[in-house]
């Protein structure tokens, strides 16, 4: 590991949790394709359809068990 990118995981670790959670999707965020965001996109947008559906009775939920066929 080069000297600078120890200095950076040095002085990374040194952070809080939650700043370190920051900072780890932040990197992860800046690797991501277009595609990859694309995809998150829609599925993030199905989630919240599939929410609100479930909060106004339209949609029914089915155990975990059930839909993924193990207990979780």
């Amino acid at each position: 590991m080069a000297i600078l990118e120890k200095q950076l995981v040095t002085a990374a670790m040194a952070l809080p949790p939650r700043e370190r959670a920051k900072l780890a999707g932040l990197l992860l965020k800046s690797i991501e394709t277009k595609k990859e965001r694309e995809v998150a996109e829609v599925w993030a947008k199905e989630a919240e359809s599939r929410s609100k559906a479930y909060r106004k009775g339209q949609l029914k939920a089915i155990p975990v068990e059930k839909a993924f066929g193990f207990s979780v």
